[in-house]
């Protein structure tokens, strides 16, 4: 039976997303057609266990790939008070746990949402319940942070991020600042904000030009824009990445342009040319000339959720392609094969791409390798 991957977005309502460009980059269509593009299919080798979680255990879905190959998940660990701890697997097989333990003013901290990781730090956002200031006093209102730490797991700091805003990613310049994608909570409107290591906000970044919901093509390049839980489009499901000093906005699930900003507005835009039928999911490697970019089907499938007026969300995984940055040109396709159509992509370094997978008998983690044949 095959796998459908679940997308869960957060909730943050329908607002303009006002962001600002000295260039219009209009969304291209793909100038060399799909049948044209060179097709090859990963060679998988056979999957490991990892001493990772427990068995039957749960994995987030969110994952990102370090430059040096660390791979960033969340898992289930039993002993922890909020069950989902994000972790780092290095290639060498090294695990590294990120957990906050206790922090003081506050009673209890949440699961990672979002996180972003870069050469040399990790920074989580998390939601998180502040301490009475008397026992007879009311709980104040729920709190974000941005819980930053180093490479090797040792917490360094929380950041409370600004009251009124519900933020929904976030990513780390090389000063510390953190950029952060979100929406005023009183009107659910849009905002980009650079934030101080102290919590304030330096400025608000606006892209203008490249507004990823007012554009005209929004509607199209957004399959999912129809679902109640995407009315806020790209940001629901933003991704940030480190590129070099500068920091790339991914708009997963969306067939919208990749924005590369620094700590002032847009450096630079890429409208990336993706096939029809596909829409981004992840950016496995930006190394050289080429970016390995997984896919998803556009096709989404709405379920109701049993016993619940509720609804999720399914996409289909699609194949991963190879784009020039440069143009936006779609250089080689390169498909899973059918006995690894549903692992979950995570990672591609130096020619070689990781995969997590289940144990089909105690449901353990484990891991698959990859390479494209010579």
């Amino acid at each position: 039976m095959k796998r459908i991957l679940y997308l869960s977005f957060l909730l943050l309502g329908a607002y303009a997303f006002c962001l600002q460009a000295q260039d219009v980059a209009k969304p291209i269509e793909a100038a060399t057609p799909d049948a044209d593009i060179p097709r090859v299919v990963l060679d998988f080798g056979k999957p490991y266990k990892l001493n990772l979680g427990v068995n039957g255990m749960a994995m987030g879905g969110n994952t990102a790939c370090g430059e040096d190959g660390s791979i960033f998940l969340e898992v289930y660990v039993p002993d922890s008070h909020n069950g989902m701890v994000l972790h780092s697997l290095a290639p060498d097989g090294k695990i590294v746990r990120f957990n906050p333990g206790n922090i003081q003013g506050y009673k209890f901290i949440g699961m990672p949402t979002r996180f972003f990781a870069d050469e040399t730090h990790i920074a989580a956002l998390v939601d998180a319940q502040p301490e009475k200031a008397s026992p007879q006093d009311k709980w104040p209102p729920p709190v974000q942070l941005a819980l930053i730490y180093d490479r090797q797991g040792v917490f360094q700091k929380a950041v409370r991020l600004p009251d009124g805003f519900e933020a929904s990613a976030l990513g780390m310049y090389g000063s510390g600042n953190l950029l952060v994608v979100g929406a005023n909570v009183s009107d659910k409107s849009a905002h980009l904000l650079v934030v101080s290591e102290s919590g304030g906000i330096d400025r608000e970044m606006r892209l203008f030009d490249e507004d990823y919901n007012l554009s005209p093509h929004a509607k199209e390049d957004q399959p999912l824009s129809s679902a109640p839980v995407f009315k806020a489009g790209a940001l629901s499901s933003m991704r940030i990445i480190p590129y070099g000093q500068n920091l790339l906005l991914f708009p997963t699930a969306t067939k919208q342009p990749i924005i590369e900003v620094n700590e002032h507005g847009i450096v630079h835009v890429y409208p990336l040319q993706i096939p029809k039928g596909f829409v981004l999911e992840t950016l496995l490697s930006t190394d050289g000339h080429r970016w390995k970019v997984s896919t998803l089907s556009e096709q989404v499938e709405t379920i109701k959720v049993k016993d619940s007026d509720s609804h999720s969300y399914a996409m289909k995984y699609g194949p991963i392609f190879e784009f020039d940055p440069a143009d936006g040109t779609a250089l080689r396709r390169i498909e899973r094969p059918e006995s690894a159509s549903w692992a979950v992509l995570a990672c591609e370094h130096d020619g070689e791409y990781a995969a997590f997978t289940t144990d089909a008998k105690d449901g353990s983690l484990e891991l698959m390798k990859a390479s494209v044949p010579k």
